[in-house]
This record gives C-alpha cells, structure tokens and sequence, in this order.
C-alpha cells in the first residue's frame, strides 16, 4: 500500500515572497561577511592561503585556461574544480571577490529549496519558512559560503537531495524528483564523496514508504543518471593510471581518523606518518593492540560531534570568520543548540509525521556516521545542517503552537507533559558528550609489567625509569623493517618520583653507525592526549607505542643495523641521560637489531638447482655458482644461493665456505653471517631468497681442492645438521689449482 502523506501542496505568491525575501536576507548576510572578511581575514580571505585545498580548486581555473586541466587523474575531489571553471566562464572573471558573491548567491538561493523541501516533509508553512531562515543564518555554514571549499556546496546538494525524494513522497507519479536526486548523488560523488550513503538511505526509506514498482522504477533512473555525472572522471582516472574511481583519499583519512594515535581531529601523528599503504589492515592492527582505546576515541569522537567547538583544518571559522566578522560574533546560534532543537523537532515528528521522523533522524545518523568514519571538524560537519534546520524549525514552531494553545486556555496544563519529556533526554547526551570530549580517550597505563615485554629496569636522572620494551610483531617481524610498512615498538615508562623535566626520546637506526631513521618527540606526546612526564604520576606504568618506517625504494637492503633509544631533558639533545641499572650504564640502549629487507627477493647470478640443501630445515641451499679451475694464489668467488624456510630462526649463523686437499687437509676457508657479516640470519624473513658470495685464496701448489659449506651458530659454534653429510659439511665440488 502506498505511503505517500496526504498534503495540499500548492507554491502561492505569499510562498514566492516569503522564500524571495529570505533568500535576500541570506545574501545579504553573506555579502556582510565577505565586506568583514576583506577587511580583516589576512589568513585565508585574500591572497588565498599557499598550499591549502581551496588555492588548488582556485588555481584549476588558470590551469583549465592554460590546458593544463584536468590531470592526468585526480587527487583532490574534482566536483569543486569544475564548479569554478564553470562560474569563471560564466562570469568572465577570475576575481576572487566576484567568485565568493557568486557562490554565495548560489548558497542563499539553496535557502529557498529548503523552505520547500521542509515544506514537503513536515506538510506545514509556517516550519518551511523558520528552516529557511536558520539554514540562512546559521552562522557557520554563512562563513564557508563565502569560500572555496566543499562544505557549502555539499551543503547545498544535501539540501536539494531532500527536496527530490520529498517531492517523489508527496507526488509519487511526478518524476521530476528522480532527475533531481540522480543529479545530486552525483555531484554530491565528485563533491564528498562519502555523502552518497544518503542517497543509498533516502532510497530504501522512499521504497519503504511507497511499496510501489514505480518507486523502483524511480530510484533506477536516479542511481543511472547518478553513474553517468560521475562515469566521465572514473574513466579520466583510469586513463591516466589510477587505480581508484575518483581520489585515492578514502582510506587513508579513515586511518588518519582511528588509528593508535589519532584523538578524532585532522592533525597529522605518528602512526599515519609512518603507515603510508594497507590503511584498513593496519586499522585493524591499531584496533587489536589497544581496543579499550579504540572504544574511548569513537565515543570522544562522539562528544566532538555535539560540541559548540569548530575544529579548523587550514580554513578556520573562528580565525577567519567569527573574530573578524561582527555579524557572526552577534549570532548566538551554534551547534549544540542546533543539535537539541532538532532532537526535540524530531520526538514531536514521531508522533506527528512518523515518515519525516524516519527521513530526518536516517539522514542525520548516516552523514553523523560518514564525519565519525574519518575525523571531526566544522568543514566535513555543516552539511548536515541541511537536515537539523527542519526537525528544530518543527520542534521550535510546535512548541510555540502549544504553548500558544496553553496560554489562550485552547488546551490545559496536561499537553505541557510531551513538550518536557524529551528535555532532560538532550540534556544528559549533550553533558555527556561533552563529558566524552574532554575526558576521553584515556592516557595508556598499565598496571604491570606485561608478560610477553622484555625487562629492562634502566633509570634516567634516578627519576624516569624504562621498565621494558616490546616489538610489535603483527606490524612487522622484530628483526625486518620492509620498505613503507610501520615498524612498531612498544615502550614502558614510570617515575619514581615527581619531576618538572619534560624528558625527550631519541629512537634511532643505525647501520655502520650511521642513522637511517630517527624520530626524536617528547615522551607522552605521541598519541593523544598528550601528557608529558612532568604531569605524570609516580609508580604508574605509561604505555607508548612508536614507530618509524623506512620510505624509500631503494637501500641499504639486506643490511642488519640497530635500533637505539636514549632519553635527554627537553632541549638538551646533546646531553643524553645514561641509562643507570645497565652495565656500563649506556647513553643509548639497543632495543633490536633488524634490518631493511626488499618486499621482493630473486636470484642474480645463480641458477637454482633441482633439488634443494636443507641446513636444519632453516636454510635450503638452492644452488651455487664458482669456477672450476683457478690459478695458484688466486682469489675465487663461491656465490650460494639460499632460501630461509617457514621455520623460526631467531639466532645468528655463519655460513662456511672450506677449502681441503685431496687427502683430506684443510686448506682455507672464508666463514661469517652472510655479505660479510653486515646480514645477520635472524633478520631474514620468512621465505626470503638471497646470495651470499664468499672468498678464498687458493693455494700455491697446484692440484684438485674440494669445496663444502658449512653453517654453525656464531655464538655457540653448534653447526646445522644436514642430511646424508660428514661432520654436517655438504660438498659442493672440485676446484683445479694450475
């Protein structure tokens, strides 16, 4: 059975007027706080800001004018750059001043869609026209229509996609509300991308309200002519060689927003520094290293959402709006306030107009879900406005109807109940949110000692102890650092007593001496929230997770080195604190001794045999490669070919290459960890192939030597069993000295 409300919808002249003069008013506010803006915003207003996404969108005109546009495929979203290289043209300027009244123009007539999207969903004029009037003086979304970022025209777009599928609710049979819903999926798609999970929602909520063919029928053509708006860019994208449809940024802003050391806004940290592929697997990782941690971020992520805060990335509404603009200084609408207007609209939806209910509180909850899948701050938030304004205009006008009925006597004191019941409801969630946002996620502290840690017990300035360390090995094997892939360590620290020194840590790779890698940072700081060691508290275990990564395509490959710690007082890097406890009392520690392995591995100057060596079911000899005759007191090259085996090895071989007579004597040999002890074996990973050459000086009398290669523990001089050997020493063949 169809669902479709029983409205008389009819656009009057007095509706013209009302939506022509509040789409006035909008435009003039807007003017004033480009004026504002002009006279005070020397950040972002003009000339625009180096580097920022915005001076990008504004520079696709000049490039679109010089050919240079589009590129060869699209890191930014590419809806914005379009939108400007169509107004420019239109306009026939580039001036920045006659863009942003453009677009703010184009931004107050959108006030004017949503008194008749509000109109068609809640069926009443009076609520059409107070959610034009918010959406065209709500402060925050008049800042970022006055600038070159996706917020408003997201914005709009939210807004005209609620007027199509209210229009297909209320007229089912007109089709005018498909197009319009297609066109904005679509630009909603080369705009915010993630928004088009509204569209998907307001569909099924469409279908579940008509229960009709024709409504199938409907949301088929809107989801074709949304493939179509966005198929010319995905095919641009793939010719140019990319392998994603629109921009690459998805993933990597989830993982940015969630992972160990996020704290829920844009800034930059540790983990997203150092993870630069596979973001959702090692969410995943960050996820199951600390979950409790996790859980507290979502909900402080939760808390951001409802906050009167407006976390800024490079265009900052407080920097560049609200301080220099007197008109959004005075206007006391912000979000909380928004937020438990349209809690309180949508408890009187439900018992009023249970589909507009549904179609506001899903929108809400899925564009809510679309910001927390990444990270909260005012530009990815204000869209959703374009549904707040609607339920607060209801629940604004029909508590002044009741109200207005109490104090005619139309009605008596018992209609005041459903009017108070859901206010301390909002209440408690906003307090708790803010409760969420200031207080979690909670430092990392432990109790004791985990098990699987290595101990340590070195103490700095008999005050700051290291208690012991750990590699994290689902991130990557403790001994291989592979190419853009995190190495992970975990680091254990208390004081013994209060201190006012903030202590800094060094966590360095070194080969030969030489650092590789480093990362020098306050410690306490590198997850949020930041707590340094002189807010600490004495006898509690603080936990830190840090990483370095190794960014680069080529080496030192297949070179072992060694990652040292060693902590300083804040601004004495040259003055490490030795680490009392320790023998010697070091000023750095060894924490591991890993190496820098290629991903891939092959064989260069060997070719494999068809049977494999097996040393210990360790290492498989694959194939040698020397010559067969030399000349007395010559130099000869024996290349061996290896594969390490699914087998741990955590111990450090040496690999013997011996020279013996023909009777039997021992000649010479040329024994230690592969490429001349800089590799050691428990930094192979598992499966890995490589080659080792060694070197021997062949003797002065001429003759038949024979080669065999050995494998023994470098500490302990234990060598590797092989099968079907002598004294474990496989031979390889016969070299003729002349």
């Amino acid at each position: 059975m169809p669902m479709s409300p029983s409205v008389a919808y009819s656009f009057t002249r007095r509706d013209m007027v009302i939506s022509l003069l509040v789409i006035a008013l909008a435009l003039i506010y807007r003017l004033q706080i480009i004026v504002d803006r002009a006279e005070g915003d020397a950040i972002a207003f003009d000339p625009l800001p180096v580097g920022a996404d915005q001076t990008y969108y504004y520079n696709s005109i000049a490039d679109f004018a010089s050919g240079k546009f589009p590129p060869q495929k699209f890191f930014f979203q590419p809806g914005m750059s379009y939108l400007l290289i169509a107004v420019s043209t239109i306009m026939r300027t580039t001036n920045l001043g006659a863009l942003r009244v453009f677009l703010a123009a184009i931004a107050s007539i959108n006030c004017g869609f949503m008194i008749a999207a509000a109109r068609l969903a809640t069926g009443r004029r009076s609520v059409a026209i107070v959610s034009g009037l918010m959406l065209a003086f709500y402060p925050v979304s008049a800042f970022f229509d006055t600038d070159f970022v996706i917020t408003s025209q997201a914005t709009v777009l939210i807004t005209l996609l609620l007027f199509s599928v209210c229009l297909l609710w209320c007229f089912p049979r007109n089709w005018t509300g498909a197009v319009l819903a297609g066109l904005s999926i679509g630009a909603l798609a080369l705009m915010r991308r993630e928004l088009i999970a509204v569209g998907i929602i307001l569909g099924l909520w469409l279908l579940w309200q008509q229960r009709h063919s024709r409504t199938l029928l409907q949301i088929g053509l809107a989801a074709l002519i949304a493939v179509v708006c966005v198929l010319p860019v995905a095919l641009h994208n793939r010719a140019g060689g990319a392998d994603y449809l629109l921009t690459p940024a998805g993933e990597i802003e989830i993982y940015r927003g969630n992972n160990r050391d996020a704290y829920g806004d844009n800034r930059n940290n540790q983990a997203s520094s150092t993870t630069t592929t596979d973001y959702l697997h090692y969410l995943v990782k960050d996820i199951q290293l600390e979950p409790v941690r996790f859980i507290e971020l979502e909900i402080h992520k939760v808390g951001m959402y409802l906050s009167a805060r407006e976390p800024a990335n490079n265009l900052s509404y407080v920097n560049s709006g609200r301080d220099v603009s007197p008109v959004l200084q005075l206007n006391p609408l912000n979000f909380p306030i928004l937020i438990a207007l349209f809690l309180y609209g949508l408890y009187g939806l439900h018992r009023a107009r249970a589909g507009a209910f549904w179609l506001l509180g899903l929108s809400f909850l899925v564009i809510m879900a679309s910001t927390l899948l990444i990270w909260v701050e005012a530009r990815i938030r204000t869209p959703v406005i374009a549904v707040l304004v609607i339920g607060a205009a209801f629940g604004i006008v029909d508590a002044a109807t009741q109200i207005r009925a109490l104090l005619t006597g139309t009605t008596d004191r018992r209609a005041l109940r459903p009017l108070l019941m859901p206010l301390l409801p909002i209440a408690v969630l906003l307090v708790a949110g803010q409760w969420a946002e200031d207080y979690l996620p909670n430092r990392l502290i432990d109790t004791s000692l985990p098990d699987s840690a290595q101990k340590l017990d070195a103490t700095y300035d008999d005050t700051l102890k290291l208690l012991g360390w750990q590699v994290e090995s689902a991130y990557s094997p403790a001994q291989v650092i592979e190419p853009y892939r995190p190495y992970v360590i975990t680091l254990y620290w208390q004081l013994e007593k209060p201190t006012s020194t903030d202590y800094i840590f060094s966590l360095a790779y070194l080969i030969d001496g030489h650092r590789v890698m480093a990362f020098d940072h306050p410690i306490g700081t590198v997850a949020a929230p930041e707590r340094m060691t002189s807010q600490w508290t004495p006898g509690a275990i603080y936990v830190e997770h840090l990483a370095l990564a190794y960014q680069q395509a080529d080496g030192p490959f297949e070179t072992t080195g060694g990652l040292f710690l060693s902590v300083y007082p804040n601004g004495r890097a040259d003055a490490p604190i030795p680490a009392a406890g320790l023998p010697e009392s070091p000023l750095s520690i060894l924490l591991a001794q890993p190496a820098i392995m290629p991903v891939s591995s092959h064989f260069d100057r060997i070719t494999p045999q068809p049977t494999s060596v097996s040393f210990d079911d360790q290492l498989l000899l694959r194939g040698w490669s020397y010559p067969t005759s030399a000349a007395v007191n010559s130099t000869v090259d024996v290349t061996l070919g290896w594969q390490r085996t699914d087998r741990p090895l955590n111990d450090s071989y040496s690999i013997g290459v011996h020279l013996y007579d023909e009777a039997g004597t021992f000649i010479t040999q040329d024994d230690n960890p592969p490429h001349a002890g800089r590799l050691l074996t428990w930094s192979l990973p598992p499966a890995y192939i490589f080659e080792d050459t060694k070197t021997l000086t062949m003797p002065a009398a001429p003759g038949d030597y024979h080669l065999w290669v050995v494998i023994y523990d470098s500490l302990t001089g234990q060598r590797l069993p092989v099968p079907n050997t002598n004294d474990n020493l496989y031979p390889l063949g016969i070299i003729t000295v002349q």
